[in-house]
């Protein structure tokens, strides 16, 4: 007969008061309160956000929900525009020093890394202080379309192509780029989320072509990778992010078509939640400081650039009694 630590690899933890944070499927026993406890994912909906000035797709992007920054992109051709948005409208902020594609995100509208993107392939970083853009400490290997996950002086640069798909890692201290320890697999072109220590890579190909998509996710310890359970839908160009694995969420990308559904990360798995409006790929990079409970989904394209914007509104990950009926 099987047994929780059997089906679940731990056993159920007796504690004295809940846990913090709540990880979303968590169990435990309340010895306090003589009740079996379990930590329920709240749901959530897409609604039409405040469109953006310029149709773009590709590019970078970082902050939260409410005071996020993008920059560079494309329609067709890159460009180094960057826009600011406080919540209810999009503004124009200092242009970033290179027209790129693909380039990487992280920290906040204030304080925020951009690094890498194409053409050519580039090793430049370059940090925004809240109005203009600095030149920054070059990457070790010129790269775009990589997983993306971290802070401004605590960031981590996963995979991507060089031309050739790679499964190298940089990571940056705020000071200079080292090498990291690499992905399991080559990948690039999917999502990244949680910090340094904690982070996440998911979806993404690791063969040019549809055949070549995967719905792999691998968690990071800032020393090694482990292969978690997958997402449910292979794609790329998917867009998400989040402070930590279990604030982290994913939606977009192509194919089938393109795509609208919405996937969440527990910890342990990915759970199918609400389907954006407009599918779309090609979201601009994730939001390292966005959660669960706040995300924006920033143009991409269908074909052709958007300029839309949704928002995400979800509710927080909750304690729940268990009961039996």
């Amino acid at each position: 007969m099987a047994t929780y630590k059997g089906i679940q690899g731990y056993t159920v933890q007796s504690l004295a008061s809940d846990p913090s944070p709540l990880i979303g499927g968590q169990l435990w026993y309340n010895n306090s309160t003589g009740k079996f406890k379990v930590a329920e994912i709240g749901t959530g909906a897409w609604s039409s956000g405040t469109a953006t000035p310029t149709a773009l797709m590709n590019g970078g992007c970082a902050g939260t929900a409410t005071a996020a920054l993008t920059f560079g992109g494309r329609d067709p051709s890159p460009v180094a525009v960057t826009f600011e948005f406080d919540g209810s409208a999009w503004t124009s902020g200092g242009a970033y020093p290179l027209s790129l594609n693909r380039p990487g995100g992280w920290g906040t509208q204030t304080a925020a890394l951009g690094a890498g993107g194409s053409p050519p392939y580039t090793d430049t970083s370059n940090t925004y202080n809240g109005s203009s853009w600095t030149a920054g400490p070059t990457i070790n290997s010129a790269r775009s379309a990589f997983q993306s996950f971290g802070t401004q002086t605590a960031a981590v640069m996963a995979g991507g192509t060089t031309g050739t798909r790679v499964s190298t890692v940089e990571e940056f201290n705020g000071t200079s780029w080292t090498t990291g320890t690499s992905m399991p697999a080559v990948k690039a072109d999917g999502g990244g989320g949680g910090s340094s220590t904690a982070g996440l890579s998911f979806l993404g190909t690791y063969t040019p072509g549809a055949g070549g998509r995967t719905t792999a996710s691998f968690a990071y310890n800032g020393s090694s990778w482990t292969a978690t359970n997958s997402c449910n839908t292979a794609r790329s160009g998917c867009g998400g992010g989040g402070t930590a694995p279990t604030t982290t969420m994913t939606y977009g990308g192509e194919p089938p078509g393109y795509f609208a559904g919405t996937e969440q990360f527990n910890g342990t798995s990915w759970t199918e939640v609400a389907d954006l409006a407009t599918g779309r790929q090609g979201v601009f990079v994730p939001l390292s400081q966005a959660t669960q409970e706040a995300q924006l989904c920033i143009m991409g394209d269908t074909g052709t650039a958007l300029t839309t914007v949704e928002e995400w509104s979800g509710s927080p990950v909750t304690a729940k009694n268990v009961t039996v009926s």
